[in-house]
């Protein structure tokens, strides 16, 4: 018997409907995702909406803001201005040794085995610390024999000295000095007919320079010789011809300093015009100094900076020296010479109460 196969009843899906089939899966997966995502934000925005509502909100944080401000200048501390003291007073050359006395607070006092110190020395102490920028400043008393220390307003050292009877017995003492004379006859005779005691500076290499010693020598009055020397901006601004440069070996700088007093004979002693950078330079202020020391003649360091190092050098050596206070007309506006004449006074009244 021969069976026959049976034809399937089940028809096969054409292709088309198939793939409509799967888009419209797709769909629906598309639209039910759509549908959570905007479900999960409702449910967000509600969660915000009910936290603002029953929870307090902290406040927001504010970084802090820390302002600084430039140092213009540099900070000194007390110590660094009692060191520049202990050494030149504590343990200088002249110091014959001290006791400490009892204290009071921050106020250290100290009696001090000698008499007091020299005016010169003192006074040029005073100008280094005021140089610092330092809130220090040194009360000079010589007729109580007293040195005071002041630290920001606040006594902070007191040196006791025994008072010899030439300090009690002196009166205040300034001497002022006009630089840069030689260029004409008329300013020596103008101060020759103030007839003030002024100590005149002439700058050798200037046209009346010669004439204008004798004619000071004539009427009986001191001169100095203004030395040209080398400032820090050279060669930009110049101290004038034939000044003292440094590179000019020990030989050259002799025949000039012996120019100088060719050119201003009778000249009893001698202070650096500009120099800002020479008056740094121990050696080649040595030459400069052995010149005036052999020639009998002091030295007055015009501190044209403060970095100077010619008044330690001479006094190092032995050579009369003292240095430069203040300067009266270095603005050449009237009420600030007035300003400068009354500070004056009071420095020399300081040095001497």
């Amino acid at each position: 018997m021969i069976k026959r196969k049976k034809r399937s009843t089940t028809k096969k899906k054409p292709a088309a409907k198939r793939r409509s089939l799967f888009q419209g899966q797709k769909l629906r997966v598309l639209l039910a995702s759509l549908f959570l995502l905007v479900f999960v934000g409702l449910c967000l925005v509600l969660l915000i909406s009910l936290r603002s509502r029953f929870l307090p909100v902290p406040p927001p944080v504010v970084p802090a803001v820390v302002e600084t401000k430039p140092q213009t200048q540099p900070i000194y501390r007390y110590q660094r201005i009692y060191a520049l003291l202990e050494a030149e007073l504590l343990n200088g050359a002249q110091s014959q040794g001290w006791q400490r006395l009892p204290a009071e607070g921050n106020l250290k006092r100290l009696k001090m085995f000698g008499d007091f110190p020299d005016r010169a020395q003192l006074l040029d102490l005073s100008s280094k610390i005021a140089q610092t920028g330092a809130p220090a400043q040194l009360d000079l008393l010589p007729r109580k024999g007293l040195v005071r220390l002041y630290w920001q307003n606040e006594l902070r050292l007191e040196l006791r000295y025994r008072v010899p009877i030439e300090v009690t017995s002196s009166r205040p003492q300034i001497a002022i000095i006009m630089d840069d004379m030689g260029r004409s006859l008329d300013s020596f005779r103008a101060l020759l007919a103030i007839d003030l005691m002024v100590t005149p500076s002439i700058l050798p290499e200037t046209r009346k320079a010669t004439k204008g010693a004798l004619l000071l020598q004539d009427a009986g009055r001191e001169y100095m010789i203004h030395l040209p020397m080398q400032p820090n901006n050279y060669p930009r601004i110049s101290p004038g011809p034939n000044a003292l440069l440094l590179g000019q070996n020990e030989a050259e700088t002799r025949r000039l300093m012996r120019r100088y007093m060719d050119e201003v004979p009778g000249a009893v002693g001698g202070n650096n015009h500009m120099g800002s950078r020479y008056s740094q330079d121990r050696a080649a202020m040595r030459v400069v100094l052995d010149e005036l020391q052999q020639a009998g003649d002091f030295f007055i360091d015009s501190k044209t900076i403060s970095s100077s190092v010619a008044y330690d050098e001479a006094r190092r050596m032995g050579v009369p020296t003292a240095s430069r206070q203040i300067f009266l007309d270095n603005n050449e506006q009237v009420a600030y010479i007035r300003k400068q004449i009354r500070k004056m006074v009071r420095m020399s009244m300081s040095a001497e109460n």
